[in-house]
């Protein structure tokens, strides 16, 4: 479990890194890596 919490952290912070290269969105990153559903159900509970 705690690895897959820093690989989850490791995604997300290539999402933040990505956002400096001009025309790469981290939602992109996010669906490649495979945690947009994740991400739009965390943001959905909010």
């Amino acid at each position: 479990m705690r690895k897959y919490y820093f690989f989850l952290f490791l995604k997300g912070l290539s999402m933040g890194a990505v956002n400096k290269i001009p025309g790469v969105s981290g939602g992109t990153v996010a669906f490649i890596t495979g945690i947009y559903e994740e991400l739009i159900d965390s943001i959905t509970k909010i």
